[in-house]
């Protein structure tokens, strides 16, 4: 029981630490990388998206996402993830659940456009040993934006996978 209650409390000091630090945002993920991390029956995510991912949101065209951007098309942003990151337990599509959604944000300015975003969520397990299949679907028009790579671990077990998603295959089972 202990050894819970200390997990949820540093999931809860690392998340607000995000929340609450606008600097910490830039080193929260690589580009392009992301988490997910299986503890008892959640899964929780960490995925930096690139911005030109998502069409007709860069009104300037630009390449990047600026404060107005973000904030104007945040819920189309929000519906894409939802569609196109996936995770499936026993073919079962999961919701991700508490999704904070924050642009990546340089440490000369914080107000310069962005051309990643960081993406936080948890998916809840009926079982943590299903079988599991991941999928992300949002990738850039840059070439070093054709690669994902996702560590994923189980704690139960202490299993460990290195995933790599591209365009040509952009699903995997896990574990």
């Amino acid at each position: 029981m202990k050894n819970i209650k200390m997990g949820f409390i540093s999931t809860v000091i690392f998340l607000s630490s995000i929340l609450f630090s606008s600097h910490l945002y830039a080193h929260v993920m690589v580009a392009q990388h992301g988490t997910l991390n299986v503890v008892d029956n959640d899964v929780f995510m960490v995925l930096s998206l690139p911005v030109s991912a998502f069409e007709g949101v860069d009104d300037d065209n630009d390449g990047k996402l600026s404060k107005t951007e973000f904030t104007r098309y945040r819920k189309a942003i929000v519906n894409l993830i939802h569609k196109r990151v996936v995770l499936k337990e026993n073919n079962d599509k999961l919701v991700l659940q508490d999704m904070l959604i924050s642009p990546v944000v340089s440490h000369q300015s914080s107000k310069s456009p962005v051309s990643q975003l960081i993406v936080m969520g948890r998916y809840s397990l009926a079982d943590p040993f299903s079988q599991l299949e991941y999928e992300v679907d949002l990738f850039g028009t840059d070439p070093t934006e054709q690669l994902f790579e996702i560590t994923a671990t189980r704690k139960s077990d202490q299993k460990k996978q290195l995933i790599k998603l591209t365009v040509k295959d952009s699903s995997i089972s896990i574990f």
